[in-house]
């Protein structure tokens, strides 16, 4: 845990720009062209940690896509900010699928046939 700090802290700036890029425009894409501003709003954090997280853990393990050190940011970065778009589209899912099953196996109470209004 420690090294992942000491790792966050020599992070540079190249890096920590491409993730916000990467992540006001997927920001601008969920609140505008899926309309869903809370839903663009809870997933910004996320996209971008992933997005700063992935070059680490691409580097960690050795994992090179360019020689060109400014394109491999970049195309890490990307990577990520599409990770987090899967881990927010996998936590969507899965709570729907909660909410229907809940719906499911809740008893309604039926609504008595002589309830009239008496003036």
């Amino acid at each position: 845990m420690q090294d992942l700090l000491w790792q966050l802290k020599d992070t540079d700036a190249f890096t920590i720009y491409t993730a916000g890029a990467f992540t006001v425009a997927i920001f601008w894409f969920i609140r505008e062209i899926v309309d869903a501003p809370m839903l663009a709003v809870a997933s910004a954090p996320v996209i971008m940690a992933c997005s700063i997280l992935s070059p680490l853990l691409f580097r960690a393990e050795m994992i090179t896509l360019t020689y060109d050190n400014e394109a491999n940011t970049a195309a890490t970065v990307a990577i990520g900010s599409l990770a987090g778009l899967v881990v927010i589209v996998v936590f969507k899912w899965l709570s729907t699928l909660i909410a229907e099953r809940r719906a499911r196996r809740a008893k309604i109470a039926a609504v008595a046939a002589s309830s009239r209004i008496r003036r």
